[in-house]
């Protein structure tokens, strides 16, 4: 993935995010840099992330941002300068928006795919949201529908950011059903 660096940015913070160019994007998930957040932290860069359908259809499949910031004043609550912070949420079957087992889903793909990919942490946080949605008055014929979403964020310890991208790709992977990326997992 192409990232456009601010004229401005730390030799530091450059050098952790240079991996990111080498970094294979699955062919199911477009990853485009967007503007970070201002205020956020002294440096940021943001990414979003949208899956793709197969056929291109406009059908919602799963949408994800994630945040990789540095701030050398060390903000409370971070236990670093670096911090990352992500969104992701995806549609899911009406049965398993209504089955309590998948608040935790979304939390364990999360460290899962983390572990994976071999990003080392420290000082996560976050929320995970099951959404039930059924539609009223105007909307009553829209059918019931659910989704899933986590919010989260960590400390990175690598000197290497793109595997915590990564994990991010596997994590809107899992979120979204798509399969496995490995080559070794065939498909039924």
């Amino acid at each position: 993935m192409k990232l456009e660096l601010p004229e401005n940015i730390s030799v530091e913070f450059a050098k952790r995010l240079e991996p990111i160019e080498k970094l294979s994007e699955r062919s199911e998930i477009r990853l485009t840099q967007i503007a970070a957040p201002k205020g956020i932290a002294q440096e940021a860069i943001a990414v979003s992330a949208e899956v793709i359908h197969a056929d291109h259809s406009e059908a919602d499949r799963g949408i994800g941002r994630l945040v990789i910031c540095r701030d050398s004043s060390y903000p409370e609550g971070w236990n670093s300068d670096y911090r990352i912070i992500l969104y992701a949420k995806s549609p899911v079957e009406l049965d398993m928006g209504k089955d309590d087992v998948v608040d935790e889903l979304p939390w364990n793909w999360l460290m899962d795919s983390l572990e994976v990919k071999s990003a080392n942490f420290h000082s996560e946080a976050g929320t995970t949201t099951r959404i039930l949605s059924t539609g009223h008055g105007s909307l009553t014929a829209q059918p019931q529908h659910a989704e899933i979403e986590i919010r989260a964020s960590w400390a990175p310890e690598d000197e290497d950011l793109s595997k915590h991208l990564d994990a991010f790709q596997r994590l809107l992977a899992l979120i979204s059903g798509l399969p496995p990326a490995d080559d070794s997992v065939v498909a039924i």
